[in-house]
């Protein structure tokens, strides 16, 4: 079973984020823009899904599924807004957002969800598995960090995407760090300082473990 809230969801209708991700590890970049995207779209909870193998990447680099799963609960707990689940690893192979999305349908039947994805990824949309099930199910919600000009290149984007209906995307700018988790396993690898970019209980998790060669 997924380890989420215990919730009778049939009873109860929600507007639920969907933020998945390696998350390897999660930094404070993904947290400023979940608690952004939670109050900017009124959510009543943003669900943290790490991804078990994703699709267009190889796994060799990601650290394992349990030490994952473990730093974003950590990074979320105490946040009544923020929840993680295991969803994807209760599955076997590559883990596809239409399977993801199509299980959350049956535990939530009656909630709005809101996908939350990156630029590059919300550009590039019309290659994703099965995209135009996954629009028939969310609002699809990415964030223009760049410039203005990056902000109109989404929104030409949507208008085109076959089967993306007006209103069913979200266009933001939210002003997040410019960080990744690349960057993040980069500095660990060379001995920087990586204290102030994730949570104080992700930094011990990480130097506990002896993950990414610490």
């Amino acid at each position: 079973m997924p380890f989420m809230t215990d919730l009778n969801s049939e009873d109860v209708k929600m507007k639920l984020g969907i933020f998945g991700g390696a998350f390897n590890p999660v930094h404070n970049g993904h947290l400023a823009l979940a608690k952004s995207y939670y109050d900017g779209l009124r959510l009543d909870r943003i669900i943290f899904i790490p991804t078990s193998v994703p699709p267009h990447k190889t796994s060799d680099y990601l650290a394992p599924k349990k030490d994952r799963l473990e730093m974003v609960r950590l990074a979320v707990e105490g946040n009544p807004a923020f929840e993680v689940s295991d969803i994807e690893f209760c599955r076997q192979g590559k883990s596809y957002t239409y399977d993801t999305l199509s299980a959350l349908r049956r535990i939530y039947p009656d909630s709005e969800l809101y996908l939350i994805i990156g630029a590059d990824q919300f550009l590039t949309f019309h290659l994703w598995y099965r995209y135009k099930e996954i629009l028939d199910m969310v609002t699809l919600c990415t964030s223009a960090r760049e410039s203005e000009s990056e902000k109109k290149e989404l929104y030409k984007y949507a208008k085109s995407l076959d089967g993306l209906e007006s209103g069913k995307y979200f266009i933001a700018d939210y002003p997040v760090l410019k960080l990744s988790s690349s960057e993040i396993r980069d500095k660990i690898n060379s001995g920087e300082d990586i204290s102030d970019l994730v949570s104080k209980r992700v930094y011990n998790y990480i130097f506990e473990k002896g993950l990414y060669g610490v």
